[in-house]
């Protein structure tokens, strides 16, 4: 595998349009085990949210560090082994060895190893020799951001679950994050599935959620809470793991963001999550859906409100504080495939979770349900009380 350094001003529009936070905490993502972690624990690694400074903060071992931190003198390296949150894994596209709140203590580079256990429940030993190279060993100055994209194409299929941090020789990182692609999940194993028994190609699913391969590629505003964040597991703990806007002094004005599908689908319910947002939630909301076969990630007409390739899943519709809102599909997008999807908020807010259960269209497709007849004629998903 071959990476390139780039500017952390550039992660947003390359990693974060492409790939997901394999490694967060927010997605399952835990810390296996480590070498040394006299200073500071190694689970601040994967936790969710930036780095804070501690300074002027003490503990019984020393100065305190929202980071991972090991004793001084260490002859070799120490490390930090990490189990990827989706279950099977996904495809490394790049790292973030972050060390924004270290200077002086910084590890002074870094090397990440990676190894495929899908099918295990083993915890491998640092010294496996079963660990493959993946990121050699590079540079890290203080309080930095050094980020790695993935470059080479070849081999790009192969996935990962274990994650294997060499910091050489020691010190402090403060957070190290893995960005990859969740493969969709299996008929039978994806998030919230619903199964059809005899008629597994019936069965329902949510086609946003991140671990069964949904991504969020384009947010226009992220002022308070990044878009990401609504496709996550859970509900969440509070309004900082949602999507939240600044507020709007324009007449007229929205806020967007562009989901990726898992896969191409045809859905049939819709759930907006506003919990946690009581004084701050949007106004209204609709939800758009189009069939795109271009050429890289965002379709290039997203930005426009009425736009023919757009169709409506949802009317405008009313939103309320701190509550799961459910919709059903409109009639006619429910006879249609739909790779991507665009909620837009009026006139800004705050979202803490979207949901899309839908139907794989492959799966349909395997079945000879195709026509747009047949796809109206699929049970409906009924609404929650």
């Amino acid at each position: 595998m071959s990476f390139e350094s780039i500017e952390y001003d550039q992660l947003s529009s390359t990693l974060g349009v492409t790939s997901v936070e394999l490694s967060s905490s927010a997605l399952g993502g835990k810390v296996l085990g480590c070498s040394d972690e006299w200073f500071a624990e190694a689970t601040n690694l994967i936790k969710p949210h930036p780095a804070e400074s501690l300074k002027g903060q003490f503990g019984p071992n020393g100065a305190l560090y929202d980071g991972w931190e090991t004793r001084r003198h260490n002859p070799t390296y120490d490390w930090a082994m990490i189990r990827l949150g989706p279950s099977g894994g996904g495809r490394i596209t790049g790292f973030d060895i972050d060390t924004t709140t270290f200077s002086g203590n910084e590890g002074p580079a870094a090397a990440v190893y990676g190894m495929d256990l899908a099918n295990s429940s083993e915890v491998p030993g640092a010294d496996d020799d079963r660990w493959e190279l993946l990121l050699p060993k590079v540079p890290c100055g203080p309080f930095a951001h050094h980020v790695y994209a993935y470059s080479d194409p070849a081999g790009t299929q192969k996935k990962y679950t274990h994650i294997l941090l060499h910091m050489i020789p020691d010190g402090g990182f403060s957070r190290f994050r893995v960005y990859g692609v969740v493969s969709p999940a299996p008929i039978g194993h994806g998030v919230s599935e619903t199964a059809v028994p005899d008629h597994p190609e019936l069965n329902t699913v949510d086609l946003v959620h991140v671990l069964n391969g949904g991504r969020v590629v384009f947010t226009n505003d992220q002022h308070f809470g990044i878009g990401p964040n609504i496709l996550l597991p859970g509900r969440g703990v509070n309004m900082g793991d949602g999507w939240e806007t600044k507020r709007s002094r324009t007449p007229n004005h929205y806020d967007w963001v562009v989901v990726k599908l898992a896969e191409p689908g045809v859905p049939d319910l819709v759930e907006i999550d506003t919990i946690h947002f009581l004084g701050n939630f949007p106004e209204s909301f609709v939800l758009d859906g189009c069939n795109y076969q271009g050429e890289g990630n965002i379709p290039q007409d997203h930005d426009t409100l009425e736009s023919p390739s757009w169709i409506p899943l949802t009317k405008r519709s009313k939103l309320g504080p701190g509550k799961q809102h459910y919709f059903s599909v409109l009639p006619d997008a429910r006879k249609k495939v739909f790779t991507h999807v665009r909620l837009t908020i009026f006139p800004d807010g705050g979202i803490k979770r979207l949901r899309l259960i839908g139907r794989r269209a492959a799966a349909l497709e395997s079945a000879g349900i195709t026509t747009p007849e047949q796809l109206a004629d699929l049970p409906e998903t009924p609404t929650p009380n």
